[in-house]
């Protein structure tokens, strides 16, 4: 038999088996979308989760033929929206866009209606930013050193805001309190939104925050920028220092991510993992995630999955050391 006869009978049998890997990933994904994909973002309307959300949900379904169509479901530190995804098929129609709180909330409420590692599938990380420690005027501080200096002449007597109980900026503000050795009170609000009025209004005077959510408040003058949480200072805020400058080692990050339900299958998985990758190289959609502090981010699902196991384990470490909890 001729070498022209091998690769020919060669190609027609990788054909064929192309074909049936083909058929077989159609059915198992059902002709995905076959409906619109329901992005569940676990915090208010206006947040940061729910920004980073809107930006790559548009990118991520171009030439789907259907929509995805984001529902805010709010309530007990996401535990509300998370179950939702958590007990949805895993089809790919309904999908969970969270933050660092998805980490963080296993170490506050013990008895969540669900497991992080075994109810979801990662998907795709979308994007990373520090924290920004922001003041209200009138507390009449400008600098962290500063804070920590009044904070430990009023002991217990300075409030600080967060989304709520079990968000990273709640666990990143006991991990403040730890290591500068100061007494802040805890109050929670039901996202970042109404917390970042309450500050700006001057119900209370202190927020660890979101970039996405301070950055205009901040260069308003609405707000004061004591310190950033990453190691390197943020491009979007060059002139606030970073906490490191003031506390060796400090560090902090926000982080946003995209889960299905346990189940998806891999080759599902995959594809949505390449749609967030591609949306977040989107040059529109890098410049409005940098212009709010944050970047786009990328990682497999595997590479993920991986990532939300070792967050976990550092922030149970901050709720054992603090004593933070989910009341």
């Amino acid at each position: 038999m001729t070498r022209h006869h091998i690769d020919r009978r060669a190609a027609i049998a990788a054909g064929a088996s192309g074909l049936f890997a083909a058929a077989e990933a159609g059915a198992q994904g059902q002709d995905f979308p076959n409906r619109p994909v329901r992005m569940i973002v676990p915090s208010p309307a206006g947040g940061p989760t729910d920004a980073v959300g809107r930006l790559v949900a548009a990118p991520m379904s171009e030439g789907w033929g259907h929509p995805m169509v984001i529902d805010n479901r709010v309530g007990a530190s996401g535990a509300v929206g998370s179950q939702a995804v958590a007990r949805a098929a895993p089809d790919g129609h309904t999908l969970l866009v969270n933050a660092s709180m998805h980490a963080i909330i296993p170490s506050v409420m013990p008895n969540l209606p669900y497991n992080i590692a075994t109810d979801f599938t990662p998907v795709a990380l979308l994007a990373t930013g520090p924290y920004v420690l922001v003041a209200h005027p009138s507390l009449g501080v400008s600098t962290l050193a500063e804070l920590i200096a009044l904070a430990k002449a009023r002991p217990g007597r300075i409030n600080y805001a967060s989304p709520g109980n079990g968000t990273g900026n709640h666990f990143a503000t006991e991990l403040l309190k730890t290591r500068a050795g100061i007494d802040l009170v805890h109050v929670p609000y039901p996202g970042a939104a109404p917390a970042t009025t309450d500050v700006v209004g001057g119900q209370v005077p202190l927020m660890l925050n979101n970039m996405i959510s301070a950055v205009p408040h901040i260069q308003a003058g609405r707000l004061k920028a004591l310190g950033v949480t990453s190691l390197q200072r943020s491009p979007a805020l060059p002139d606030v220092p970073t906490f490191a400058e003031t506390l060796p080692g400090y560090e902090a990050i926000t982080w946003y991510a995209m889960f299905g339900p346990a189940g998806l299958p891999d080759a599902l998985a995959n594809e949505l993992n390449r749609r967030a990758n591609a949306a977040g190289r989107s040059e529109a959609v890098k410049a409005r995630l940098a212009a709010l502090g944050v970047e786009p981010a990328a990682m497999t699902p595997q590479e993920l999955g991986r990532f939300v196991e070792s967050e976990a384990r550092k922030w149970a470490e901050v709720a054992r050391i603090s004593g933070a909890r989910n009341d």
